[in-house]
């Protein structure tokens, strides 16, 4: 137990390291002068280089291999088995490359804001040039280490258990899917009455923090903010989000508050003597699990009729209207609307995989070294019209306007699209679970159904690998059909026709040992 025990002291110490570089990334988006760019750049810098060294010290790997798990408890052994995960990657990459993956990324995603905001992508085309070429260096000597493709080797880390084969399997699936089930939607679907912009950012603030509120989101430990690109941080109880808004639509800051606050409740319901420890941190199950979280806060929940049912009342009184289109089967319209729109994270439900479909197939190919940085915007293009049917008008609608590639995280975008097929799954175990779990929800109990995720996923933090999670969650391993289900029921208000994954068998995956 000795090893174990100075296992853990090591990696609570970097934990908390960890969490300090959260909360200075968080100010560098919500807070910090943008004069600052430089200084928090080696401040982050500085960071990261002491983690990574903390985290690859041979001493810790001497400490691994001395460790017996099978002296363990189940969340001593989980931790092991993350704690070999983190030291397997971090070991892969030599310290100079992670000092210039870091100075890099900072400096690119500073002029990615500039370029985004001018909608000129030559602005920022040689510093995204030069993040790739870092990125694919950081790829090789991680697929070495792990023995698998360059790509897989960067999707590892926010999809384990996850390969590439099986991601292609499943985007394949779902990109022949959507084409003709989005046409059948738009020929059938009721259009929205118009909501009656402009609508007050100061009102829409305040509505947005008592959805915060009315969902369980309480600023006792969670922090509502504005940035360029919403986002989550944070654990326990200092968990902090972030929304924007449009005076045209307030239902898209709504809805950026139902999707962040869910990856803010996996942070904060990780158990507390485990969030100190590689096995609370949520992140560390990879961003697939806990976008499946984000997902169904925003989509299983926050576009259903029973939610609008609950906070059409609480959006009246904000505006003073109570009109029709502000009723709730309105809003429930417009939050369901399918359209071939341009925005990934204002898109539908239904057409939200293609976006991270062309995503998914774009990066991989510039990992590859199939695709040059160069050629991305007329790449981009072409694989949204494929995909989605039509074309952006703007780089600032295409490939400027998600931040993830400006701030190097390739390998990212397949979780979203995992997330939203895995919530569609535990969605369906959740109604068979609880039956009148929506009609519930009508009645303004929201934490009937968020607290069901906590009970099933949260509060299990890392305590399984992500393929073991879902199964234990929802009976079934992990598959697109419950997503298919799902979206014919709702869209198109009909029994899909295909045929249910059969039951997990009784012996899970193997423990993963990195």
């Amino acid at each position: 137990m000795q090893s174990y025990q100075k296992l853990e002291e090591r990696f609570g110490q970097i934990m908390a390291l960890k969490q300090i570089d959260s909360l200075l990334d968080w100010d560098k988006s919500v807070l910090m002068p943008e004069a600052g760019v430089e200084q928090r750049a080696r401040q982050l810098e500085v960071l990261n280089l002491k983690i990574h060294e903390m985290q690859t010290d041979p001493k810790v790997g001497e400490w691994l291999a001395a460790t017996d798990g099978k002296n363990l408890s189940p969340w001593q052994a989980a931790n092991l088995r993350v704690m070999e995960w983190l030291y397997t990657h971090a070991t892969a990459v030599p310290a100079d490359l992670v000092a210039r993956k870091m100075s890099q990324e900072t400096r690119t995603e500073v002029i990615w804001r500039k370029a985004r905001a001018e909608d000129d992508f030559s602005i920022v085309e040689k510093e995204l040039a030069s993040l790739l070429s870092i990125v694919r260096e950081h790829a090789a000597a991680k697929a070495e280490k792990l023995g698998t493709c360059k790509y897989g080797a960067l999707m590892d880390s926010y999809a384990p258990g996850m390969s590439v084969a099986d991601v292609d399997a499943a985007f394949d699936d779902v990109a022949a899917f959507l084409p003709s089930f989005i046409d059948e939607v738009l020929a059938t679907q009721q259009e929205p009455l118009p909501l009656g912009a402009p609508f007050d950012v100061n009102t829409q603030q305040k509505l947005c923090q008592q959805v915060c509120n009315l969902i369980g989101f309480t600023p006792d430990w969670g922090r509502l903010d504005v940035s360029l690109h919403p986002f989550s941080s944070g654990i326990g109880n200092d968990v902090r989000i972030t929304t924007r808004y449009k005076e045209e639509d307030f239902t898209d800051a709504m809805q950026g508050v139902a999707h962040e606050a869910g990856h803010g409740f996996y942070d904060r319901f990780t158990p507390a003597e485990w969030q100190h420890q590689p096995v609370g941190a949520s992140q560390n199950m990879g961003m697939a699990i806990h976008e499946s979280q984000s997902l169904s806060i925003d989509m299983q929940l926050g576009r259903s009729l029973e939610y609008w049912q609950f906070m059409a009342p609480h959006v009246q009184k904000a505006f003073g209207r109570n009109d029709a289109a502000l009723s709730p089967e309105n809003l429930h319209r417009h939050v369901t609307r399918v359209s071939r729109s341009f925005i990934r994270v204002e898109a539908d439900e239904v057409t939200y995989p293609a976006h991270v479909i062309l995503r998914y197939r774009l990066e991989k190919a510039m990992v590859e070294g199939k695709l040059d940085v160069k050629d991305l915007p007329a790449a981009w293009m072409e694989s949204f019209r494929t995909l989605i049917g039509t074309t952006p008008p703007s780089n600032r609608l295409g490939c400027l306007q998600d931040i993830h590639w400006y701030f190097g995280a390739f390998g990212y975008f397949p979780a979203y699209a995992l997330g939203a097929f895995i919530a569609a799954q535990m969605a369906d175990k959740m109604k068979k679970d609880i039956p009148d779990v929506f009609a519930q929800v009508a009645r303004g109990n929201v934490g009937v159904f968020t607290g069901w995720l906590k009970d099933n996923v949260q509060a299990k933090a890392c305590l399984m690998t992500p393929p073991d999670l879902v199964r234990d969650t929802t009976g079934k391993p992990f598959s697109t059909y419950y997503f298919k289900k799902h979206v014919t029921e709702r869209y198109l208000g009909k029994t899909y026709e295909g045929s249910e994954p059969c039951p997990a068998t009784s012996a899970h995956a193997a423990p993963r040992r990195a």
